[in-house]
């Protein structure tokens, strides 16, 4: 086994660890793709500077933050280390794995998991659960991947730029089974990420001039939508009824009996945590506190035997930098993934660039896009779930910048060999 397939056997083993959510394994993977012997190794990791500035206001929240307690404090130390952690272990991957091998790799776990979910939900639930998988997936309590999605995602884009990794009796094969696996895992977060790729897909052919009416008609709609219409039944376990209730389960509202909390519960924790920010001094605010605890003030069971008050981690991963970070760590956070759409999107929405560029370009939107909305339900960006978005991040990351680099190079030579010419 070479380098190459070790590192393509070691990433297929990653990704199926975190379906599983064995987080100890997950890690030691990536730590080991970090330090896996590399000529380039120095180079690889020097471009992950851009990403190492978010643990800048986490410094800032550990100085604030000192006297809390110390196994909270590395807790959260932890958390922020992970999107550092995965989106190098990424970068160096891009020096390892050819475009085709790390694209083919993701479309197998993709087949993989699709197959391993399917198989446990009928195995447990009969061949209803292909009818009914939320059921399937709730009763089991599976954690899951994005890797179908993600695996799917690779498989259109691909398409859209001509770029042929498969013919076209696989491509439809792998593609009707990565399909299936989006439906079988029955998430909404991986429905979420599903339709950030696909509308990325013919965003780039929409004129500036229809967004206008398009907004102007969203915003028409949900003005004269009727409350009521968004209302479901909390006892109703379908997953459609999921979806719709997903609105007033994470926004933050009033909360007067214990089962408004119990049922929006993530809504209520943020309810909280915005709460404890805002009482709290000049330096929480603007640098946070490293090892904070959330005060819910009254005690909520998130165990089977166990009632907590205090909680350390939000499901809103937003508020959690907020607490943790303050609005310090927000506007970096913000800074640094907002500054990446920029200049990816003019590099995707450039129908005369290089389909490899493009196509990294569009990956990386993707990946950004997904985690930025992600991190609003599940914490995403300090969730080794989401392992694999943050390391497809990295790895076009670093291919995306390293394809532009070698275009500016190639055509600041044609120009200087232009204009000598035209001097002789």
């Amino acid at each position: 086994m070479n380098k190459q397939q070790l590192t393509s056997f070691l990433l297929l083993m990653l990704i199926l660890a975190s379906f599983f959510h064995v987080q100890p394994v997950v890690l030691g993977i990536a730590i080991v793709i970090i330090a896996m012997p590399l000529n380039q190794q120095l180079a690889a990791i020097k471009m992950a500077r851009l990403f190492a500035l978010l643990q800048l206001p986490v410094i800032f929240g550990l100085v604030v933050g000192y006297e809390n307690n110390t196994y909270l404090i590395f807790k959260d130390f932890y958390y922020f280390s992970i999107p550092l952690l995965f989106i190098t272990a990424g970068i160096v991957m891009a020096c390892r794995l050819t475009v085709d091998q790390f694209l083919k790799t993701i479309v197998l776990a993709g087949v993989i998991t699709s197959f391993v979910v399917t198989g446990i939900s009928i195995s447990y639930m009969g061949l209803g659960a292909l009818t009914d998988p939320y059921s399937a997936h709730y009763a089991i309590g599976i954690v899951g991947t994005p890797v179908p999605p993600l695996a799917l995602a690779c498989l259109l884009i691909c398409r859209k730029f001509n770029i042929k990794l498969y013919t076209r009796i696989w491509f439809n094969a792998l593609t009707a089974i990565n399909v299936l696996g989006v439906y079988m895992f029955a998430s909404r977060t991986y429905l979420i990420i599903t339709l950030c790729f696909l509308m990325l897909l013919v965003a780039d052919k929409i004129k500036r001039l229809w967004i206008p009416p398009v907004v102007l008609s969203l915003v028409i709609i949900f003005t004269l939508l009727p409350l009521d219409a968004l209302k479901v039944n909390s006892n109703s376990g379908t997953f459609v009824n999921k979806i719709l209730g997903s609105f007033s389960e994470v926004s933050i509202g009033q909360y007067n009996t214990e089962q408004d909390i119990n049922i929006k519960y993530r809504g209520y924790e943020s309810f909280m945590a915005l709460k404890g920010y805002t009482e709290g001094g000049m330096k929480d605010w603007v640098f946070g506190g490293l090892g904070k605890l959330i005060d819910l003030k009254t005690f909520v069971r998130l165990g089977e035997d166990t009632d907590f008050q205090y909680i350390p981690v939000l499901h809103n991963g937003w508020l959690y930098i907020l607490v943790k970070t303050g609005a310090v760590g927000v506007l970096l956070y913000a800074s640094v993934f907002f500054s990446l759409i920029v200049i990816n999107w003019r590099r995707y929405a450039d129908a005369s660039g290089r389909p490899v560029i493009r196509l990294f370009a569009a990956l990386t939107l993707g990946c950004i896009i997904s985690l930025l909305l992600t991190n609003y339900i599940v914490t995403a960006f300090f969730n080794v779930e989401m392992s694999v978005l943050m390391i497809t991040l990295g790895y076009s990351y670093l291919n995306f910048h390293a394809l532009v680099f070698r275009l500016k190079s190639r055509q600041e030579t044609q120009e200087i060999k232009y204009e000598q010419a035209i001097a002789y």
